[in-house]
């Protein structure tokens, strides 16, 4: 297959999900040793929200193109006909199917698809492509980032626009044993026996985000680094909640002006990166979103207590609770 493109009209439509509320300009308050209220906060950027979300952490949705014969999914055997009296003309014009995917990538960024056998998508792919190898199907992976106890809308929104392609059997446990290599995934065991593995051949990549949609390239997408916070994220957030709450609400209450301040009714901790937190307050009426930067990234889930600490003032002393 040919390498990545930058064809601007390729992939499904894509909207932001991430529109803040009308008329709020977000704050940005660092921590010691990182920039002033006001400045601006370090953050994901669009090559890292890609690599993120191809990690598969979140199920994407694999859009495929219908069977040659026009058959509707779990209708085997029905003609156009019939399609259309069952599910009207817009079934019958539909051109794909949405299948919901555990996608995952290699040790060097590859992208991958873990296909339970005899599933839906499976037939579906059996289907497009046979039992051979190297013969790609037109596709499109779409994965949606769902932010902690979803208080928020969506972040980011990764679309891959690719082909996939069938691996032969033997090739599949080597596979497996890269995939496991960049995120250990206990069905990876199951490669070979009742699960298999195809390969997504990239041509585009695409992360929308608050500031828009964004093109990723081959070089940007193979170097950037998974968040390695964003895993665990609602578990560190319940933690952040329960063990830091006091110093949480300090923190907002100075990061606030003083009129402000004396208004909040709830604080509510709405996304956590290797770069900070973002935190949605309600003003009286109004909602504000803070972001607390960190004073450095942070490289694994451990380095979070003593950034907490450090920058709302913790009696733990950094310990992990």
């Amino acid at each position: 297959m040919t390498g990545w493109t930058t064809t601007p009209d390729c992939g499904p439509e894509r909207t932001d999900h991430n529109s803040r509320a009308s008329g709020q300009v977000p704050r940005t308050r660092g921590v010691p040793g990182t920039p002033s209220p006001g400045a601006t906060s370090p953050a994901q950027s669009p090559a890292q929200w890609a690599r993120t979300l191809a990690r598969g952490t979140v199920a994407g949705l694999l859009h495929l193109p219908r069977p040659p014969h026009g058959h509707a999914p779990g209708h085997p055997g029905e003609d156009a006909r019939e399609g259309q009296l069952r599910g009207g003309a817009a079934a019958h014009e539909r051109r794909t199917d949405p299948f919901r995917v555990q996608h995952l990538t290699d040790d060097r960024g590859g992208l991958l698809l873990l296909v339970e056998d005899a599933s839906p998508l499976h037939e579906r792919l059996l289907d497009l492509l046979g039992t051979g190898a190297g013969r790609g199907t037109a596709a499109v992976l779409d994965v949606l980032d769902v932010p902690p106890g979803q208080a928020a809308l969506p972040r980011a929104r990764l679309g891959v626009t690719g082909w996939v392609e069938g691996v032969p059997v033997a090739e599949q446990h080597r596979l497996a044993q890269r995939a496991a290599a960049a995120r250990p995934l206990g069905s990876l065991l199951d490669v070979g026996s009742t699960r298999s593995l195809w390969r997504l051949e990239v041509a585009d990549v695409r992360v929308t985000t608050d500031t828009g949609v964004h093109l990723v390239g081959e070089e940007a997408f193979s170097t950037a680094t998974p968040d390695p916070l964003y895993e665990d994220e609602d578990h560190l957030v319940t933690h952040l909640e329960a063990a830091h709450r006091d110093a949480l609400v300090g923190w907002v209450l100075g990061a606030l002006e003083p009129q402000e301040a004396r208004r909040v009714r709830e604080v509510a901790v709405v996304g956590l990166d290797r770069y900070g937190l973002d935190v949605l307050c309600t003003v009286g009426s109004a909602t504000t979103r803070l972001r607390a930067a960190f004073a450095e990234p942070l490289g694994d889930p451990s380095q979070l207590a003593g950034a907490l600490c450090g920058a709302f003032g913790c009696p733990c002393g950094g310990r992990r609770g």
